[in-house]
C-alpha cells in the first residue's frame, strides 16, 4: 500500500516536471515567472514565527490564580482573513512550563496570528476595542485547546518585554503543531500545501492551477498579479473542527447531550446623570449570525439563548431600571460579539 503510494507521487512529480520542461522551453518568460512566484512565497512561508506581543493573564482553576503569559507570534504562514466577514485564522500550542530569566519557573502558550491582523490591531493599533478582541479571541483559542479557564481581566505587557520565557520553545511549539509528525493536524494542511510549492505532497492540484493560469495570462498579454481573481488563500482550521461557511474558527464540539454554557460578558454604566446607558457585551465564539440568538430584555434583566451552546440570565444593577423598549443590539460577525446598549433610568 505504501509502496503504490509512493509510485502515484513519484508519477505525480515526474508529470509535473515534464510540464515545466515543456513550459520553460516553448514560453521561457511564463516559465520564469511561475518559478519567481512560487519561490517568493515558498521563502515567505518557510520563515519562522516571532514574538509580537505578550499577554498576561491567571488560569482561574489553579490555586492562588496562577498566571499565564500568552506569547503571541507574527506568523506569516497563518494567512489573513479575506474580507471583514471571515473568521481570523488562529494557530496555537499546549501549555509550557518555562523557565524565566531570573530563575524562576512561569507557564506560557504560544498563539499565532497573520501579519496583517497584528499590523492592524496588535501591539502599535490605535483600535483599542478592537485589539481587546483580538486578545480575547486568543485566550478563546487557549481555553479550547487546552480545556483551561482564563481570566478575561488581562494585560499587555509593555513592548520592551514581547515575550515570557525562551521564545525557541514557542516556537518550537507552533512549528510541532504543522509538522509531519503531527498525523491530526497535518491531515488539515490540504489547503496550506497549495501555497508552500512543488515540493509540498499533494500539491499536483494547486501546481497545475497556478500553471494552467500562467500560461493563459501570458498568452493573453495579462498583468501577471490579476491570475487569480478571487484573492483566495488557505485558512488554518482547528484539528477536529467541522468547517462551515462563515462560522467562527473556535467551536465546541456538538455532543448527543449539549451542557448550555454561561457565555463571557462584561457590563458597565456609562453616561451621565441625565443619560445613562448599561453597555453589555456578551462573547459568544462559535456563533455566525444574529439569528441564532434569542434575546428577551426587561426591565431588570435580559435572557439570552443559543439552542446547544448558550444560556445567560443576567440581572441588571438593582437601582437601574432599564428602557428595555429602546435598547439597540449589534452582532460583530467577525469577533462573534454582541453588543446591547441599553438606556437606564434611576
Amino acid at each position: 500500500m505504501a509502496s503504490n503510494s509512493s509510485e502515484d507521487m513519484m508519477k505525480q512529480a515526474q508529470h509535473i516536471w515534464s510540464m515545466l520542461d515543456d513550459l520553460s522551453a516553448q514560453n521561457p518568460e511564463a516559465y520564469r515567472k511561475f518559478i519567481d512566484k512560487h519561490l517568493t512565497e515558498g521563502k515567505e512561508a518557510m520563515k519562522s514565527p516571532e514574538p509580537h506581543m505578550c499577554v498576561q493573564t491567571v488560569i482561574k482553576q489553579q490555586l492562588n490564580d496562577e498566571p499565564l503569559f500568552i506569547n503571541i507570534m507574527d506568523w506569516p504562514r497563518i494567512p489573513a482573513p479575506k474580507n471583514d466577514e471571515d473568521p481570523i485564522p488562529t494557530l496555537g500550542g499546549s501549555l509550557l512550563k518555562v523557565s524565566n530569566d531570573d530563575g524562576s519557573t512561569v507557564t506560557v502558550v504560544p498563539v499565532a496570528f497573520s501579519s496583517k491582523i497584528l499590523q492592524d490591531y496588535g501591539i502599535d493599533s490605535s483600535l483599542l476595542e478592537e485589539q481587546r478582541l483580538l486578545v480575547n479571541l486568543a485566550i478563546d483559542y487557549v481555553e479550547d485547546q487546552n480545556k483551561v479557564t482564563l481570566s478575561r481581566k488581562f494585560v499587555i505587557l509593555p513592548k520592551s518585554t514581547r515575550f515570557k520565557g525562551p521564545i525557541a520553545k514557542s516556537k518550537d511549539a507552533l512549528l510541532k503543531k504543522v509538522s509531519c509528525n503531527d498525523t491530526q493536524f497535518c491531515s488539515k494542511l490540504g489547503d496550506l500545501e497549495k501555497s508552500l510549492g512543488p515540493l509540498a505532497t499533494g500539491c499536483k492540484d494547486a501546481l497545475l492551477t497556478n500553471l494552467s493560469s500562467v500560461v493563459s495570462e501570458d498568452s493573453a498579454g495579462n498583468n501577471a498579479e490579476h491570475h487569480n481573481p478571487s484573492g483566495s488563500q488557505p485558512e488554518l482550521r482547528l484539528p477536529g473542527e467541522t468547517v462551515k461557511s462563515g462560522v467562527k474558527l473556535i467551536e465546541e464540539v456538538n455532543s448527543a447531550e449539549t451542557l448550555l454554557v454561561r457565555p463571557d460578558c462584561t457590563m458597565d454604566i456609562v453616561g451621565g446623570d441625565s443619560s445613562k446607558q448599561l453597555f453589555i457585551r456578551i462573547n459568544l465564539p462559535g456563533v455566525s449570525s444574529v439569528r441564532e440568538c434569542s434575546l428577551e430584555v426587561s426591565n431588570d434583566d435580559l435572557y439570552l439563548l443559543v439552542p446547544d451552546r448558550y444560556e445567560l440570565i443576567l440581572p441588571f444593577p438593582e437601582p437601574a431600571v432599564a428602557l428595555c423598549d429602546k435598547h439597540s443590539a449589534k452582532f460583530s460577525k467577525r469577533t462573534a460579539v454582541l453588543t446591547l446598549t441599553i438606556p437606564i433610568a434611576d
